[in-house]
């Protein structure tokens, strides 16, 4: 996940974006997870600092041992924090 493609989603008028990623020391793409977790925490900063909110970005970890109903509660409460920072301002701006 490269940090421009979760930007390039919020210009284009979505509320925010979910990464999901391995657990923490779980990730067979060497250091997938972690990498994940620091670019998410640049666009927080980023998206913060510009006033547009880091809560528009969020990052969780699940296995794929993870029982699919906890983690579709998971995914579930990540789109539904994501909505309540409402419309992003660039949507309205264009």
């Amino acid at each position: 996940m490269d940090a421009q493609y979760l930007l390039h989603g919020l210009e284009g008028g979505g509320r925010g974006c979910c990464v999901v990623a391995c657990p923490k020391g779980e990730c067979h793409l060497a250091q997938g997870n972690y990498r994940a977790e620091l670019r998410v925490h640049t666009i927080q900063r980023l998206l913060g600092e510009i006033g547009l909110g880091a809560e528009r970005v969020e990052l969780l970890h699940v296995s794929p041992d993870d029982d699919p109903r906890e983690t579709e509660q998971l995914v579930r409460g990540a789109v539904r924090r994501i909505c309540t920072v409402g419309e992003s301002p660039l949507h309205a701006a264009r």
